[in-house]
């Protein structure tokens, strides 16, 4: 395990940044319970190397913790999560890469209201 997997679990783990949400892809699995951070509110995401308002709302979760779930990052656009109790449509994602690359990074869901 490296340094970044340590950072990375403290944070998922905490529960006053990140909470269990759940999980259902459009491919057909049944729903996960995974771990999320909330973003709903909207953030800057770096587009082309300046900062820019969303307008939308986010949530990521790693990278990692799908993998272990069968899920790659593409199974996810579609599909619905649900987080503090409200359900939202994930329209895409983004891929927020580790130093040690994205495998071991976190994946920013746009998100739509259901």
């Amino acid at each position: 395990m490296d340094a970044w997997s340590f950072h990375y679990d403290a944070i998922y783990n905490n529960p006053m940044i990140a909470v269990d949400a759940v999980l259902t892809v459009a491919c057909g699995n049944p729903p996960e319970t995974i771990r999320a951070i909330d973003k709903t509110v909207g953030q800057l995401v770096n587009f082309k190397g300046v900062d820019v308002a969303t307008i939308g709302p986010s949530a990521c979760v790693r990278v990692s913790e799908l993998a272990e779930k069968g899920l790659a990052a593409d199974d996810v656009d579609d599909g619905v999560l649900t987080l503090n109790g409200k359900d939202w449509t994930i329209i895409s994602h983004e891929a927020i890469p580790a130093p040690t690359g994205e495998a071991g990074g976190e994946l920013r869901l746009m998100l739509s209201e259901k």
